[in-house]
């Protein structure tokens, strides 16, 4: 046999054999993964082979306890009632307060409903668009067109509503009157400036409830609070599971009694260990409560606003009144 069959020979014989090992490899593996997934079956339905009659006999108990057909329940000792009632009273009012003070989450809350962008201002925004597609040399020109941001508009708030319709009754009397109402065109402008100041000052007072009220409510809800509530839950379970215990155990044959009261005094102390959870839990979610501090913050903001608007208002309003009696009373005109 020549060297060149030999080294043929052997490489397929290699190439054969590496096959073969690597096969028996993902074979191995793939026995691993079924086996692997075999015993979690198996485990799982072991797991819920033990679950299935403990949760028949809670969901039975909860039943004879909401119907009355059981009196022997663990009562929980009086300080924890009352801390459970504290927790409950905080949580009740942050969520009342949430259910009205998250319109301002809503820019539009006071917008009038019948005030609609006009077909007009649509049909100019389109139009000048396409105006500038039209006037584009390049791809690229025609692209940054199509991408780039549309006209500035004022945020639907009901003073930016009054602002705007202010200032274009304004700029319509100053086109179409000839002079006759110049006056009442300036009063319009000057309302216009103080409806602009005003809806801005609400805007900053919205960002205020935003972030210094209502987050700290969502907060307190989702985090102290509801750490209170799951803590509370696990008491209740492990309540259940200790009664269930003294159950059987009151009602077991002598043989099982020793195995029963073993179990019983595992879950007494279970339910002892959770009490004492919760109750640290529960008196922090109480001490971490800020509520009046809160509130401050949310009257603060509302002031802020208020103050601004009544000052405006205070400074314009004797300016129209002035402006009244110099036009005089009979004037003709708008």
């Amino acid at each position: 046999m020549s060297l060149n069959s030999f080294t043929d020979s052997f490489s397929k014989k290699f190439q054969e054999l590496s096959t073969q090992v690597s096969q028996a490899a993902q074979d191995a593996q793939l026995d691993k993964r079924f086996k692997d997934l075999s015993q979690a079956v198996s485990q799982r339905t072991q797991d819920l082979t033990t679950q299935l009659p403990n949760l028949a006999q809670s969901t039975q108990r909860i039943m004879q306890e909401k119907l009355g057909q059981v009196t022997d329940i663990s009562q929980m000792p009086q300080d924890y009632v009352e801390l459970e009632n504290r927790v409950d009273r905080i949580k009740l009012v942050y969520e009342n307060f949430l259910k009205v003070t998250q319109v301002y989450e809503n820019e539009s809350y006071d917008y009038p409903s019948n005030v609609r962008e006009s077909v007009n201002e649509f049909s100019s925004v389109v139009g000048a668009r396409l105006h500038d597609l039209s006037r584009a040399a390049t791809a690229d020109e025609a692209q940054s067109i199509l991408i780039a941001p549309g006209p500035h508009k004022d945020p639907k708030t009901l003073n930016y509503a009054l602002s705007k319709v202010a200032l274009t009754s304004s700029e319509y009397l100053n086109k179409s009157s000839g002079g006759q109402d110049d006056e009442l065109a300036t009063a319009l402008l000057k309302y216009s400036d103080v409806q602009t100041k005003i809806a801005q000052a609400r805007l900053q007072q919205d960002t205020l409830i935003q972030t210094k009220f209502n987050k700290n409510l969502k907060e307190a809800l989702s985090k102290d609070l509801l750490a209170a509530q799951t803590a509370r839950k696990n008491v209740e379970h492990k309540r259940l599971q200790y009664d269930i215990s003294r159950a059987n155990l009151a009602s077991a044959k002598p043989e099982k009694e020793a195995s029963l009261r073993v179990e019983m005094e595992a879950y007494e102390d279970e339910f002892a260990q959770a009490t004492d959870d919760a109750v640290i839990v529960m008196q922090q979610a109480i001490q971490s409560s800020a509520f009046l501090k809160d509130l401050h913050e949310l009257a603060v903001a509302q002031l802020a606003y208020h103050k601004l608007s009544s000052e405006l208002l205070s400074e314009f309003v004797p300016q129209l009144e002035s402006t009244k009696q110099e036009e005089g009373e009979d004037k003709p005109g708008l």
